[in-house]
């Protein structure tokens, strides 16, 4: 069966079709994938309608011929420059944290694990988390 990948944060790849069988793992996909697109199998996140796919069978996950998957790549590879975080809200962090750590290194290292933890928290949201949380805040101003 044929299969459509689209490669969302690489513009210059956009969408590309494999054939692939129903008893293939995940695995074999990003395997493929790799020899293919030359992306290494641990910066791959294979997603569809808004899951991630793990190890297991093709056919575990109902996809058909003609099924749409989405595949992410880590920013390690990813050809989209990462964004500096807002420095109004590393500044709000600087203040909050003054008010409980005395030392200024131990303040900045207090901020840096605060912000890898939001930025990790962020990266494991599901499609269907990000549009819910995007719905939600549209729904404040409408």
């Amino acid at each position: 069966m044929l299969i459509h990948i689209k490669v969302l944060n690489n513009p210059a790849l956009a969408e590309i079709q494999l054939k692939v069988s129903p008893l293939d793992t995940i695995q074999e996909l990003k395997s493929r994938l790799s020899a293919q697109l030359n992306i290494p199998i641990n910066e791959q996140k294979i997603v569809l309608k808004g899951k991630p796919l793990h190890d297991g069978l093709i056919r575990d996950y109902q996809i058909v011929d003609g099924s749409k998957l989405h595949l992410i790549v880590s920013t390690q590879h990813s050809t989209i420059p990462s964004k500096p975080v807002n420095n109004a809200f590393t500044n709000e962090l600087h203040t909050l944290a003054s008010k409980w750590i005395q030392s200024p290194t131990e303040r900045e290292a207090f901020v840096n694990a605060f912000q890898q933890e939001m930025k990790n928290a962020v990266d494991h949201l599901s499609l269907d988390d990000i549009e819910k949380l995007c719905s939600d805040r549209i729904n404040q101003y409408v």
